[in-house]
């Protein structure tokens, strides 16, 4: 979320092995599949060998990066996926030829941000129009900018870095189009970005408070609550939000990190198995990796529950980063050995 996401790896030929979990013990044997996830790998522009899903519309349609190689002038451009088409959206003029997407809704808007070629590389906040990217406004004495997610309504939402080394959590609200308005009711003093916005308008803000590291808030109409805390955890980075339940990755203080799934209710729980949670849709479908220790292993879990597996194969790979609401699951799909990453899609058969 605000980082800049590369993309490497292999050519796609072959279907991946599913598995599915039977049981919470890492050593619990497979069970016939309930679920046959199916993959497709999404086209690519011509000249571009590599690409990756990062976002969906949740209805079909997804966003993500394709690169033309580091040395093309064409870079690692947005680009949107609908109805079996690609359309290259192109890099953000004036900036450095690779781009972050974070969202994009079903109007096809896409959001991110892409690095300056001055200064440090700060990011600049950009959204798509008629199939270009534009940057978007900042707040005054401003040097950067970042997208993190868009509504069906269009707002989006993020943060703007001011010159004293702050970032400021913002809204670019679709019914004022051409501004920018920073978010009241949420402690200052440190860095705070929306890392989300949900469909009855609650933000999640990330904060990074200065004595107590990052901490998480639900915010809405200008009144904003603390995200509940396990005892002895810390540090929260935000992953997302959906139909009123959370998700993010916590450290804590005996050692070492793991994934927090909070409900409707407020309440932290750790899904089973989980080790790390990147995507959650509107029905709490979650994605994410499992405890395997391989690291290869990724999990979907439902009702709270680990609901089916899938894992690398012998000549393949796969990165699992989006749960859309229409069910389906999406990321980055690569050969062994040498190829590169596939924008892949899987739905249950």
């Amino acid at each position: 979320m605000g980082r800049t996401q590369r993309v490497a790896g292999a050519v796609l030929s072959a279907s991946l092995a599913l598995t599915v979990a039977t049981g919470l013990a890492p050593t619990a044997m497979a069970a016939p599949a309930a679920c046959t996830w199916q993959q497709t790998i999404l086209p690519l522009p011509s000249g571009a060998p590599t690409g990756e899903v990062w976002a969906s519309d949740n209805n079909g349609g997804y966003a993500g990066t394709v690169s033309f190689g580091a040395d093309s002038a064409n870079g690692e451009p947005a680009v949107l996926w609908k109805n079996g088409k690609i359309t290259n959206l192109g890099l953000l003029a004036g900036h450095q030829k690779y781009v972050s997407v974070t969202g994009v809704n079903q109007a096809g808007t896409v959001v991110g941000s892409a690095p300056k070629n001055t200064g440090f590389g700060e990011p600049t906040a950009f959204r798509s129009r008629n199939g270009k990217l534009a940057a978007l406004p900042e707040l005054p004495k401003a040097i950067g900018s970042t997208a993190q997610a868009v509504n069906e309504r269009g707002d989006i939402v993020g943060g703007v870095l001011t010159e004293d080394q702050i970032w400021q959590p913002v809204i670019w609200p679709a019914d004022k189009p051409g501004t920018v308005v920073r978010l009241t009711g949420l402690p200052t003093g440190g860095n705070s970005i929306v890392e989300g916005i949900d469909k009855d308008g609650t933000l999640l803000v990330s904060y990074d408070h200065p004595t107590r590291s990052r901490v998480g808030y639900l915010w809405k109409d200008g009144t904003a609550h603390e995200l509940a805390m396990p005892e002895d955890a810390y540090d929260v980075v935000l992953r997302g939000i959906s139909n009123g339940r959370v998700i993010g990755q916590v450290s804590y203080g005996k050692g070492g990190d793991g994934p927090l799934l909070w409900d409707r209710d407020g309440k932290p729980s750790v899904p089973p198995r989980a080790a790390d949670l990147q995507g959650i849709n509107r029905d709490g479908q979650l994605v994410g990796r499992t405890d395997d220790p391989s690291r290869h292993e990724f999990g979907v879990w439902k009702a709270g529950k680990l609901d089916s597996t899938i894992s690398y194969t012998a000549d393949h790979g796969l990165e699992l980063h989006v749960s859309s609401d229409d069910g389906s699951i999406a990321g980055r799909s690569w050969k062994f050995p040498g190829g590169f990453d596939q924008p892949t899609v899987w739905r249950c058969g």
